[in-house]
């Protein structure tokens, strides 16, 4: 992840992904990715293992949509 973390954008997210379904210790985990993104650097800055948290995150709404 990089550096500057958004609080607000944190927040925002966690409360989004668990509305949606997201159990909260993925979506904390996710949130942390989100809030770090620069879209200054290819893939937001994004490491593999931040692009997998994302992932998880996702299946999890994506089983909602169902």
């Amino acid at each position: 992840m990089s550096e500057p973390f958004n609080q607000s954008l944190y927040e925002a997210s966690v409360k989004a992904f668990t509305i949606n379904g997201v159990p909260e210790d993925v979506a904390e985990k996710a949130s942390e990715v989100i809030a770090s993104d620069d879209p200054a650097q290819e893939n937001l800055g994004r490491s593999t293992s931040d692009q997998e948290i994302i992932e998880q995150a996702m299946t999890f709404i994506k089983k909602g949509d169902k």
